[in-house]
């Protein structure tokens, strides 16, 4: 799976659909590889919160699926070197998942590079700007979603409902 966007109020669901997404590849033996300021208990290979720590595993490795949680305050719109997580990490064969509350904490240079969005209940504002970056105006209802429900879009293909508590 190519870079992914997670993005939702808090209790939306987000990071329950990150950990459920983070568990199926590492049932499947795919390295996992966790950033988690909060301290959560994620079934992956490895996990910090200190961010130097994460960026010397990430570019150690290849070939992982990466969970950013807290996105937003890890990468900001101006750290280079986590924004390089998106740019680069393709070429080391890693699919990074960026677990946000807004899109737009996040650079627009992360968010573009992301084929995948999972867009939980959000600000209608927020909402709008991913619809109108995804080019997918059904994601605007995304404010409207009830917990646990997210719309899960593709660049290339049709937006589905799913439910992060199934």
């Amino acid at each position: 799976m190519p870079h992914s966007l997670i993005v939702g109020m808090t209790e939306s669901g987000k990071t329950t659909m990150g950990k459920k997404l983070c568990a199926m590849s590492h049932q499947k033996q795919r390295g996992t590889l966790v950033l988690d300021p909060l301290h959560d208990v994620w079934e992956c290979d490895y996990k910090t919160s200190d961010v130097d720590e994460f960026l010397r595993a990430f570019w150690a490795s290849q070939c992982c699926d990466v969970f950013i949680d807290e996105a937003g305050d890890a990468i900001g719109h101006y750290d280079r070197a986590m924004i390089q997580t998106a740019t680069k990490g393709r070429h080391w064969g890693h699919n990074v998942h960026f677990i946000t509350q807004r899109g737009a904490q996040l650079s627009p240079t992360v968010r573009t590079q992301c084929r995948n969005l999972f867009l939980f209940n959000m600000a209608r504002e927020d909402c709008e700007l991913l619809a109108r970056e995804w080019n997918k105006p059904e994601l605007k209802d995304a404010s409207l979603l009830p917990q646990g429900q997210c719309y899960m879009a593709s660049r290339f293909g049709p937006v589905k409902l799913l439910n992060a508590f199934d």
